[in-house]
């Protein structure tokens, strides 16, 4: 299994309106035949002060998704729907890492 995972920053300036679309093309990804399973969260703002020094904050959000395989990470990769997605979250972002996971 792959896990994949992005890690990003919205630009300040994306409204919400804005931000609700890009969301709701980012779950769409979800009906990629590749993708096993999606998830998208937002940094958590710890509530416990101890806690609060082991979190790194470099990125506010995560997508994080599930691949049988390499080569499903591949597919999912050159789908055009993905293509059409990635150029939409790169427009919104200012910070964003990428990280595959072998499990």
């Amino acid at each position: 299994m792959i896990r994949h995972f992005v890690l990003f920053n919205l630009k300040p300036e994306i409204e919400d309106a804005d931000r609700d679309w890009l969301f709701g093309q980012i779950h769409g990804l979800a009906n990629v035949a590749a993708v096993r399973r999606l998830a998208l969260g937002k940094l958590l703002d710890p509530r416990e002060e101890w806690y609060k020094p082991r979190m790194a904050a470099d990125y506010g959000w995560c997508l994080s998704m599930e691949f049988d395989d390499e080569s499903a990470l591949y597919a999912y990769q050159t789908d055009p729907y993905h293509v059409t997605v990635a150029q939409e979250i790169r427009k919104r972002v200012s910070g964003i890492k990428v990280m595959d996971f072998v499990s």
